[in-house]
């Protein structure tokens, strides 16, 4: 794979920006990096189960995915183990930079007092939104409706950390099967 230093460190670049929040993105790029570049000989197909070994080398998460290819990568070109160093660091760099730009903006948004008591509802938001993801991936998993254990568990959670007597909480539980569709 002979390819230019400047030519590497740009794709590798342009993968760490396109990798933001997930290496998934990045990988794609480094893919077309690798097809483009492919030693002469190499049909697609040997490209390609290449790039799944080493992929399948870094099952931690996309944005590990993503690494390895860079260090991988740069290894293969003529630049060798600086390629694959600055290949990582290429990588890695627009995240990183993002996240200083998103600090920083925030650093500034949370001296505003509007902003401050806006996020305390965005975090309830985000709260209950998390708890709806639970409970669907829940349901899916256990392929029932889970709403009598976890009215359970909330009922025992209630009893002990709030010292309610749980002569209240089955009144109450009994109340609600009245009430609540069958």
């Amino acid at each position: 794979m002979a390819v230019s230093f400047f030519e590497y460190i740009a794709v590798m670049l342009l993968a760490g920006a396109g990798g933001f929040g997930g290496g998934i993105g990045g990988a794609n790029i480094i893919k077309e990096f690798a097809l483009n570049w492919a030693a002469p000989g190499m049909t697609e197909q040997a490209v390609m189960d290449e790039l799944l070994n080493v992929i399948s080398a870094s099952q931690f998460g996309g944005y590990s995915q993503g690494i390895t290819l860079a260090a991988y990568l740069g290894a293969k070109t003529s630049l060798g183990i600086l390629g694959a160093v600055l290949g990582v660091i290429a990588f890695i760099l627009p995240s990183v930079l993002l996240m200083i730009l998103i600090l920083k903006i925030g650093e500034r948004l949370y001296k505003n007092s509007r902003f401050k008591y806006s996020i305390n509802y965005i975090n309830l938001l985000a709260a209950g939104l998390i708890c709806m993801i639970v409970w669907n991936y829940a349901v899916t998993i256990f392929e029932r409706d889970l709403i009598l254990p976890v009215i359970t568990g909330l009922a025992c959670f209630a009893s002990v950390y709030f010292r309610i007597n749980p002569a209240f909480i089955i009144a109450g539980g009994a109340l609600i099967g009245a009430v609540w569709p069958s």
